[in-house]
């Protein structure tokens, strides 16, 4: 399984990055740092301790032999993360969680707690079922790296995955591309999104099993929001990435509630009440060990070097974080499109001066048009093919 979707993955990112991607594997094998992997017995400090252990980083990856592309140079000055002047993070954990946390319930903490530092310890590719890819997927892939396929030969691929021919009508008749008419021709489809219209719908297809795994109550109430948040987040990554490559941005962004989506399954086979009182401190903590899995998870699927410490930076940590520019620029994504999230669904006043204290004018702007320029339907993916024609 493991192999598969590494395969799938250094596809996804193109044949320049097997290099990088595997130097990336190498050098990042140590997973788990030894507070963490102690962590996981069961005599457990108090919460502030764990606190401490769980944002604990990782040693970061070591530099490359081979310089990796523009959003990894180093930069003259340091970059400071972004710092919402409302509790974002709060209030976003509280809404997917479904109530705030009222309290504490000292045991159900540890035990949760555990249960992730376990998991952690781990290896991930026993611990996660991850879905397989649709077969039509890696090999469309290597279609678009023809540069003498036709539009036709793509359409007839496609045809053959339901879900994928929902998501390239879905997605060439959005507000981004804005037809004078609705195109339900899936060669003229193909066409019109071209090449790398095309990445970004197999992209998505390939994580909405992932992200969207139904389980227990903590995961049906919680992986709607993540899901929609996800893609959110890869559009602000795709619209912001400035002087960086702009789908692996977006496929960083979609890579970010990975960790998250295990971590409430995880919440599912260890409460089985629907709702429990958890402390001002769970929050940072649970959402500091979503994060690492994410970044594990990106390590057993290959991703390229640059994409792994950009998302292990998500992290935190006590020390202070040497934000390269990705990991910097989701940062920010996140925080933005989790403020959008929480204004539509009336979490935040959407007219608070607050909101956008502290963003530059092009975060600003992605904020307020977020939902105009989404490149999906979020609605969902239609159950039954729509009615298209391949000539």
């Amino acid at each position: 399984m493991a192999n598969t979707l590494s395969k799938f993955f250094t596809r996804l990112f193109g044949a320049d990055e097997r290099a990088t991607s595997a130097s990336s594997h190498a050098v990042a094998q140590a997973t788990v740092s030894k507070e963490q992997v102690a962590a996981s017995k069961p005599a457990l400090a108090d919460v502030e301790t764990t606190h401490a252990i769980a944002t604990e980083a990782p040693p970061a990856p070591s530099a490359p032999d081979t310089p990796l592309e523009t959003d990894t140079v180093a930069v003259a000055l340091k970059l400071q993360a972004w710092k919402p002047a409302l509790p974002v993070e709060n209030l976003y954990f509280d809404w997917i969680m479904g109530y705030p946390g009222e309290g504490g319930n000292f045991d159900t903490e540890q035990t949760v707690l555990q249960a992730l530092y376990k998991l952690l310890a781990s290896d991930l590719n026993d611990a996660v079922i991850v879905p397989r890819v649709p077969s039509v997927i890696p090999q469309l892939l290597n279609s678009l790296r023809s540069k003498t396929i036709s539009a036709g030969e793509l359409s007839r691929q496609i045809v053959r995955d339901v879900v994928l021919v929902g998501e390239v009508i879905n997605t060439v008749n959005s507000a981004l591309y804005n037809p004078a008419d609705r195109i339900n021709s899936l060669e003229k489809a193909v066409m019109v999104l071209g090449e790398e219209g095309l990445r970004l719908v197999i992209a998505k297809v390939a994580f909405r099993p992932i992200i969207n795994l139904n389980a227990g109550q903590f995961t049906r109430r919680a992986a709607p929001h993540i899901w929609n948040q996800s893609e959110k987040c890869a559009v602000a990554c795709h619209t912001l990435a400035r002087g960086m490559d702009p789908f692996h941005a977006f496929l960083t962004g979609l890579m970010k509630n990975v960790g998250l989506i295990i971590a409430f399954r995880l919440l599912d086979q260890t409460c089985e009440q629907g709702k429990f009182k958890y402390s001002a401190a769970f929050q940072p903590i649970f959402s500091s060990v979503a994060s690492t899995l994410s970044y594990r998870i990106a390590q057993r699927w290959e991703f390229p070097e640059h994409v792994i410490i950009a998302l292990q930076q998500q992290a935190g940590g006590r020390k202070a974080i040497d934000w390269s520019p990705l990991g910097h620029l989701l940062h920010t994504a996140d925080l933005i499109s989790k403020m959008r999230l929480l204004v539509n669904h009336g979490q935040l006043n959407g007219t608070d001066k607050k909101l956008k204290v502290g963003l530059n004018q092009d975060e600003a702007s992605c904020f307020d048009l977020l939902n105009e320029i989404q490149l999906y339907d979020t609605s969902g993916v239609q159950q039954h093919p729509p009615e298209v024609k391949t000539g």
